[in-house]
């Protein structure tokens, strides 16, 4: 009866972690969204304020997708046609895949227009980018949320069911 007992609290604690494990993409998405967000800010402060080129801003921007797109660059494409290029070929692996498409078009109205105005210009774009990502990061972090809620319950109980059926 012990042999059981103790299956059936593996059973309910391996389905409830399968049911935590659903939710990467949801958190994923939130991270991404953060570091953009982030690197953004950086972006704009090196590009708009200490006027460094956009290869070494982006560059400097501690973001990882910005930084693949800074190193796309280094071929001697404009930044529109490294984040094209990268959209393109991306992988499961890639930060990029778990955006959805209303991030990507926020990203491509970003790179669309990237490096080919003025300063203040270029100031509005990156400030209009960030305040669209955040509200994004916002509805990201909710959705991440309330699915991490519904998939370890959902875990927890086919666990239970589970357990039942073995003990």
């Amino acid at each position: 009866m012990q042999v059981r007992i103790a299956l059936a609290l593996c059973i309910v604690l391996c389905s409830a972690l399968c049911g935590h494990s659903l939710t990467v993409n949801y958190r994923q998405r939130a991270s991404v969204l953060r570091g953009l967000t982030e690197g953004l800010r950086v972006l704009k402060i090196h590009m708009t304020g200490m006027f460094e080129p956009i290869q070494d801003a982006l560059e400097r921007s501690e973001c990882p997708l910005l930084k693949s797109v800074s190193g796309r660059m280094r071929a001697g494409v404009s930044a529109r046609e490294a984040w094209q290029a990268m959209t393109k070929e991306r992988t499961k692996k890639a930060a990029a895949e778990v955006l959805t498409e209303s991030d990507r078009a926020i990203l491509d109205r970003l790179f669309e227009h990237l490096g080919e105005s003025g300063r203040e210009e270029q100031d509005l774009l990156l400030e209009g980018t960030v305040q669209a990502l955040e509200a994004q990061l916002e509805k990201a972090a909710r959705s991440a949320a309330e699915a991490d809620r519904l998939y370890l319950k959902l875990g927890i109980l086919i666990g239970l069911m589970l357990a039942l059926i073995v003990v």
